[in-house]
């Protein structure tokens, strides 16, 4: 999707667009974008910035969402961005681990845990330090890991065909904005696997999802558009701190875990911020 506005006599572009499986089509939504001469881009997840910045280092780039812009080579530091990019990041480090203890009490001793990763996400050393991060966890608490990395529609596709034939005892499904744009379709996709899944937004546990650990998209957008309003009035993107999220929500959703034959832990009810029943 794409929007456009004007703002006090400022051209606005938003570009909420994420080829919705098809990657091959954003190089050529960037350079429409950057061709029509907005005074600032607002991106979601770093395929989007990257094929951006490749088209334009002087026209303002504001992130609502994305991972390590400085591994991806976005910004010189969170602090001092120093080139036309900046805005919200949408990852904590430690969000993985926190989902694989999450997934953890529904699982059996040594039972098989799949995580499947949106390879468009992040940078490859991202991935694998997350990867890394996620064994070790594992190890520790006695289960095993199974990886299906995604980079399109048709490759989510395969993986729950695999899932389907491997029946792992639970699913993790780590963000992605390839991943986000399925929505409804991927719980679709997950639901006939009848195990738990932990998703990486509230908005599929609204969709009929069993649990999701998230950042808050509207907070993130509400942040962004102070970066915007600041650009506009004349602030450097160089020169405004990339922001990190405060704070992430677990939703659990009661129906499905009926559904599914699951007691959720009274514990881990105690700590979510909201309870779909």
């Amino acid at each position: 999707m794409r929007e456009r506005g004007w703002v006090e006599g400022k051209n606005l572009v938003l570009d909420l667009h994420w080829a919705h499986g098809d990657p091959s089509r954003l190089p050529a939504l960037a350079a429409g974008i950057v061709r029509s001469r907005p005074d600032v881009i607002v991106t979601a997840s770093n395929t989007v910035h990257l094929a951006v910045r490749r088209e334009t280092s002087t026209i303002p780039i504001v992130m609502f969402t994305g991972s390590d812009p400085v591994a991806a080579g976005l910004a010189a530091s969170l602090a001092r961005p120093g080139g036309n990019v900046t805005g919200v990041t949408g990852f904590f480090d430690a969000m993985p681990s926190k989902m694989l203890e999450i997934a953890v009490p529904f699982v059996p001793r040594q039972g098989r845990i799949a995580v499947m990763a949106d390879s468009t996400f992040s940078t490859p050393g991202m991935r694998a330090r997350i990867r890394q991060d996620l064994e070790r966890a594992a190890g520790s608490a006695g289960v095993t890991l199974e990886f299906l990395d995604v980079g399109t529609a048709d490759d989510v596709a395969r993986a729950f065909a695999t899932l389907a034939a491997r029946r792992p005892a639970a699913l993790i499904v780590l963000p992605g904005a390839m991943l986000f744009a399925l929505g409804a379709r991927l719980v679709g996709s997950a639901e006939p696997l009848a195990i738990p899944v932990i998703y990486p937004f509230e908005e599929m546990v609204e969709a009929g999802g069993f649990i999701s650990y998230a950042m808050d998209l509207l907070e993130s957008y509400r942040r962004a558009t102070r970066y915007v309003d600041l650009i506009l009035k004349g602030a450097s993107p160089g020169e405004l701190a990339i922001e990190q999220p405060t704070s992430l929500r677990l939703a659990i959703n009661l129906r499905t875990a009926k559904a599914l034959g699951i007691a959720v832990p009274p514990s881990l009810l105690a700590r979510a911020d909201r309870v779909v029943e």
